[in-house]
């Protein structure tokens, strides 16, 4: 059976490049990309946009909408003004070991993830990114109020469009209570309505680190053949994609991250080659290394019982500057795991004052948001009285009904006085 599943998704595989070339012939001057909302799995979308930014800038610049939704828009915003791949694997790397820092990890209240994102964007998006991004990039949002998606694509300044992007990437709980507003509208995460914009187009190239039907995303095999469509993204029902959902909110370590991005490199890479996008002056020896990983699923690499090590993989082709990064945090990571036994005894009595320590920062976080607490008690207000009338306006209906169906004692012929 497991055989089954590979020929099956092999043969989708071949159909599927087919059917793309064709449709990128057919719209060969516009055509989009769309990448899924999918937290630290950005990862993967590192290795993606490297694999494009190397051998496929044409691509890059003939796109005519960059769409995403949460971390999807931060790689669209990134792929929009073409920064650096190596400054984008840093930020991410620097999250991701800020939200293992904690003792409760990424969900410990001095993790603040979007505070994190917004001083990224302020230091390494360039001056006229909304230039760049105005009509080109699609940012997916969820109206806080009553769940609408809304696709944002006009910015007024980098303030604006850094908002926006944050508004994107705002998970209730995980991230706050009090969502971020958007030209006086509160947002939530975009993926909550449309984790994958315009996907429906024939001319968009659709990239999610889940393994499904996207054009670029990790081979797997579905239970059974069964896949879900998760807010327009083909995600197959496996364990492997159970676990990746843990990864998108609870970052590994620097060895799994560095095969991630791997991962999507190779996969881009054999994206371009399925569709001839690769330029013919390619290098024969990493044609064949890509041919020689097609028999290694990518979407196993990367949890499988035996981990991985970034230096030691002979089949490492991601740049250098991209190894030399996840080997530097490779090293940072071990060091500190080796710390003094005087270290670890700190770390262990930090359990002890965790309430302390968690009350402190709620305090100051409480403290932070006193300017903008009668804005937060009246969008409170406003939403409780909003579900209040919904719920009334409900009930009211469900009533009428039942008085239309089924008619009062009063309303019927009255047979307690017969007549004679």
């Amino acid at each position: 059976m497991t055989d089954l599943h590979c020929n099956v998704s092999h043969l989708h595989c071949i159909t599927s490049g087919i059917h793309m070339s064709k449709n990128m012939q057919e719209s060969a001057k516009e055509w989009n990309i769309s990448f899924a909302g999918c937290g630290f799995l950005m990862a993967y979308y590192c290795g993606v946009y490297c694999c494009l930014f190397e051998r496929a800038q044409f691509l890059l610049k003939r796109v005519k909408k960059i769409c995403g939704a949460s971390s999807g828009a931060l790689m669209g915003a990134i792929l929009a003004c073409q920064m650096s791949p190596s400054k984008c694997c840093e930020n991410l790397l620097e999250m991701s070991r800020e939200a293992r820092k904690g003792t409760l990890g990424a969900v410990h209240p001095s993790f603040n993830l979007l505070k994190i994102v917004r001083n990224f964007l302020n230091r390494d998006l360039p001056d006229d990114a909304h230039l760049l991004a105005n009509g080109r990039l699609f940012v997916s949002l969820t109206r806080a109020s009553d769940g609408t998606n809304v696709l944002v694509s006009e910015f007024d300044s980098k303030e604006d469009l850094i908002q926006a992007l944050i508004c994107s990437c705002f998970y209730p709980l995980y991230c706050g209570v009090i969502p971020p507003s958007y030209h006086g509208i509160r947002y939530v995460d975009g993926a909550l309505s449309d984790n994958m914009p315009f996907s429906s187009l024939r001319s968009t190239i659709t990239v999610s680190p889940f393994s499904g039907e996207s054009d670029i995303s990790p081979c797997g095999n579905p239970f059974y053949f069964h896949d879900i469509y998760y807010k327009n993204v083909s995600i197959h029902i496996n364990f492997i994609n159970a676990h990746r959902v843990v990864i998108a909110f609870f970052p590994p370590e620097p060895e799994v991250l560095a095969e991630m991005c791997q991962n999507g490199y190779k996969d881009a890479f054999l994206f371009l080659k399925e569709n001839e996008f690769l330029k013919p002056t390619s290098l024969l020896s990493e044609l064949s290394l890509i041919d020689e990983w097609e028999n290694i699923p990518s979407s196993q690499k990367y949890i499988s019982e035996n981990k991985p090590t970034v230096t030691g993989n002979s089949k490492n082709i991601l740049p250098e500057s991209i190894k030399k990064l996840f080997c530097k945090a490779s090293v940072r990571e071990n060091e500190e795991i080796r710390c003094p036994l005087s270290v670890k005894l700190v770390s262990c009595l930090m359990w002890c004052i965790l309430p302390v320590e968690m009350a402190c920062i709620m305090l100051l976080r409480l403290v932070e948001c006193t300017p903008e607490m009668w804005t937060y008690l009246l969008w409170m207000w406003q939403m409780t009285m909003r579900t209040i009338g919904q719920i009334w306006k409900k009930a009211f209906s469900i009533s009428y009904i039942c008085t239309q169906k089924y008619p009062t004692l009063h309303q019927l012929p009255s047979t307690s006085n017969p007549t004679h």
